[in-house]
């Protein structure tokens, strides 16, 4: 038992011992023995919040509110992301079937629809459904070119391969680069492993830079990955997987038929999109009905139209911050 439940136990066994005392001095007819009962109640009163003081000053450390709200993150994946889940879970039925394989998904507007949530959802899946776990993030910086050579260096630091800027020759030097890269991701693929490798911050992109990025992507690096994983599930059965998390929407450019495929033609050499959709008041309401063990049904439903104002639906990363706030005031 560690020292917040301890706490707990003591507020409650103090609360239990006021309620009685205050039951005794209200049925007593003798003052003296008032007197003394209502002295009692002012002690168990202060200690009472002496040790609620101390709960509270326990529960502002930052290892607390840190676990808090990561407690808080992984109860939101649970809310409404069944579409695409189902759409990953029947991908890796299909690899499962096939003895390995690869799938390239894609996520739009994944900062208002919280497309990091349901990133976390799919890495639960997958990490469930293997032995060997490893994911390589890549993020664009902000602050520094988003290109073709920048996707490989990031790609090669969590590979122990270091890739230097492309001069002179440039074709040539980023096609050994992504040469490399593919090289050492094929030693990884053996039977039980699983690789994933999310890409970020995509709107670091230019317009341009999108459409010439993705066609490379596509067509050289995931081709030549799909390529050595065909080539391993001749003795393996590995499963590789990308997603590409578009901070808003794709350029029109990108939207080029032959880049994308649905589950019923599934290409794994084709993206697969996984729909993001506004929360509805029923979808939360749910949610805070398995999850919050503090609010009643009339209180929750006075939270969710509090934060739904009157509307049907409304924009995850709203509805998140109005959940993080009444969360972080102890609401729930």
């Amino acid at each position: 038992m560690d020292k917040r439940e301890r706490l707990e136990k003591e507020i409650a066994a103090l609360k239990a011992r006021l309620d009685r005392c205050f039951e005794k001095r209200l049925s007593t007819n003798d003052p003296e023995t008032e007197v003394k009962l209502e002295e009692l109640e002012d002690k168990l009163d202060a200690d009472i919040k002496q040790k609620e003081q101390e709960l509270a000053q326990l529960s502002d450390t930052p290892l607390d509110k840190n676990r808090s709200v990561l407690n808080l993150e992984e109860g939101l994946c649970s809310l409404d992301f069944d579409e695409p889940q189902t759409i990953v879970q029947d991908v890796l039925r299909y690899l499962n079937d096939n003895e390995g394989g690869a799938a390239l998904f894609m996520m739009e507007n994944c900062l208002e629809m919280e497309g990091s949530l349901l990133l976390r959802r799919v890495r639960d899946l997958l990490k469930s459904n293997t032995s060997q776990f490893f994911e390589y993030p890549v993020q664009f910086v902000p602050t520094l070119p988003a290109n073709e050579i920048a996707f490989l260096k990031i790609l090669g630091s969590h590979l122990g391969i270091t890739i230097e800027e492309a001069a002179g020759d440039e074709p040539k030097k980023l096609a050994q680069a992504t040469e490399a890269i593919i090289k050492k991701i094929t030693t990884l693929l053996r039977s039980g492993t699983t690789i994933l490798i999310p890409l970020a911050n995509w709107k670091s992109l230019s317009l341009s830079g999108q459409v010439t990025f993705l066609e490379w992507f596509l067509n050289q690096f995931w081709g030549s990955l799909t390529n050595a994983v065909t080539e391993a599930m001749q003795d393996h059965s590995p499963r590789v997987f990308c997603v590409i998390m578009v901070d808003e929407l794709i350029a029109d450019t990108c939207r080029k038929f032959e880049y994308f495929c649905d589950f019923e033609i599934f290409d794994c050499g084709r993206l697969l999109m996984l729909p993001l959709r506004c929360w509805t008041k029923t979808d939360v309401q749910r949610w805070l009905g398995n999850y919050s063990s503090k609010l009643n049904k009339s209180e929750r439903n006075h939270l969710v139209n509090y934060i739904f104002g009157g509307k049907d639906e409304e924009l995850p990363l709203k509805v998140r911050i109005e959940l993080e706030k009444a969360h972080a005031q102890s609401f729930f």
